[in-house]
């Protein structure tokens, strides 16, 4: 988990994605990291910038988004 934050009551972690390797099969890498997202919902959480509390859901953002400055709109939680 890259970010966990508190919105409207609910702990949401943030996966930020890198992308698969080179080499790395692309499909499998995204299912792996759902699967990885999957794992964390339903852990407690708290502490700097969240509260106390399980993980209610999970965000994924391909890391290409964020250094292309686009604008998120609404998370989608897994």
């Amino acid at each position: 988990m890259d970010l966990l934050f508190t919105a409207d009551g609910r702990n949401t972690a943030v996966l930020i994605d890198p992308g698969p390797l080179h080499d790395q099969d692309r499909a499998r890498h995204l299912r792996l990291t759902h699967a990885r997202a999957d794992l964390l919902t339903g852990l407690p959480s708290g502490g700097s910038g969240a509260k106390a509390g399980p993980v209610a859901g999970t965000v994924r953002f391909p890391a290409w988004r964020i250094l292309a400055g686009e604008a998120v709109l609404e998370p989608r939680f897994s």
